[in-house]
This record gives structure tokens, sequence and C-alpha cells, in this order.
């Protein structure tokens, strides 16, 4: 088997793929990439957006066509720019690969740039109020958990990954490998081009991994990858 590669999403570590992964296939390694650390040693050259990124990882990782990519979310977004650049296959979670299906009322790079450097993204009150606004009962521990933990996070590398969400950068030529998502996401709008469907809200893979590792093992078993 190949090589496989997990990316996880805004506010997310490795561990946001515990269930899904012991359900997959045996692969030749398994590089679960944890962001704090690559975004801390990533220093862009040019403009910050998702183009720039997936161009260091694909140098710092050496991503080729034989390698498979998971990605969560943002992780996903990150996972289809590399399958533009390198040849690997992306199977996105919950992702997008149009950023206007993010669920956000706030989308100017700049504006979320100078909240994450202010420390204001990290807020404890507006956190608290985002949990309690949050919808999905079966998840909600799981979200809480991550809201909770923004305060670890350093805000330059907070206000980077806001940049590789919703900074413009190259369109993408490339249909990813494969889309995974639950209709009742209320955090990425379902994708316009065909998807497998899973029950759920944003954290699919998590609840359901056997349903998502079941599409991803057919996936691969008819020459995916």
């Amino acid at each position: 088997m190949p090589r496989l590669l997990l990316l996880h999403g805004y506010t997310e570590d490795a561990t946001i793929f515990d269930p899904l992964l012991p359900l997959l296939p045996p692969f030749e390694q398994v590089v679960a990439l944890e962001l704090a650390e690559e975004f801390a040693h990533w220093r862009p050259a040019g403009p910050v957006n998702v183009h720039t990124l997936a161009r260091y990882l694909a140098a710092r990782h050496g991503i080729g066509p034989t390698d498979v990519l998971i990605g969560h979310s943002m992780g996903g977004w990150i996972a289809a720019h590399l399958q533009e650049q390198t040849g690997a296959a992306a199977i996105l979670l919950s992702s997008f690969t149009d950023q206007a299906k993010i669920v956000s009322s706030l989308r100017s790079p700049r504006l979320l740039g100078v909240a994450a450097h202010l420390g204001l993204v990290q807020n404890r009150w507006l956190n608290d109020y985002f949990r309690r606004r949050y919808r999905h009962d079966e998840s909600r521990a799981l979200h809480g958990q991550l809201v909770a933990g923004m305060g670890r996070w350093r805000r330059r590398y907070v206000a980077q990954q806001l940049r590789v969400l919703f900074a413009p950068g190259p369109p993408l030529t490339t249909e990813p490998a494969l889309r995974l998502h639950a209709v009742g996401d209320t955090v990425v709008r379902p994708p316009d081009e065909p998807y497998v469907a899973l029950p759920g809200d944003h954290f699919a893979h998590y609840f359901y991994p056997q349903l998502a590792a079941a599409a991803i093992r057919d996936y691969l078993a008819k020459g995916g990858g």
C-alpha cells in the first residue's frame, strides 16, 4: 500500500482521525501532520494562502503521485491543493474546494488576520458564545473541547490558518479523488460535485468511522491511490 498522510482541520490536531485510522487498510507509512508544527516552520516568501502552503508541505514531506492524502475540513482544502501540485490522491472529509462553501459571516482575510493577532478569535467570552450556539448534540462535547482549546495556539498560527481558509489563490483544475460529506454539516456546506453522503454533521468521520472507512476502502480497492 502507498504512504498515507493525514491533514486535520482548523482548531484541531491529528487526534481527530483516531476513530477512523484503525479501520483503514494498512499503509506502508502513516504520517499524521500536526499543522501547528508545520506552520511554525513555514516561512512563506510569497502570499500566505493554501497554494503556497501546499507547495511548502509537498517539498517538506516529499509528497508525490503515489501518496494518499486524507484531510478533514481545512485539511481537505490543503489536500486538494496538494493533489493539484503533486498528483497525490486527495480524500476530502467534510471539506471543500470552493471557499464559498465555508459557513462564515466574516470572510475578509485582512480583518480575520487582525482579529487573530489581537487575540479576539481566542477570546473566552466569544468562544463561550459559539459553544452555546452550536446546534449538534452528537458532536457538542467534541466541538466544545476544540473551542476550549483555542487558547493553546499561538496567535500567528491562528492568523495563518484563517488566511489559508479565506485568502484567494489559484483555482483548482483537478477534482479530488473522493469526497465524503454529511448533509447536516453546518460548518461547511455540502459540495455541488458528487460525494459519499454520511450521517451526522461536520465531524461525521469521527462519529461514523465505519461508514467513512468503508467508502475509503472501496475507493482504494478499485485502484485509487
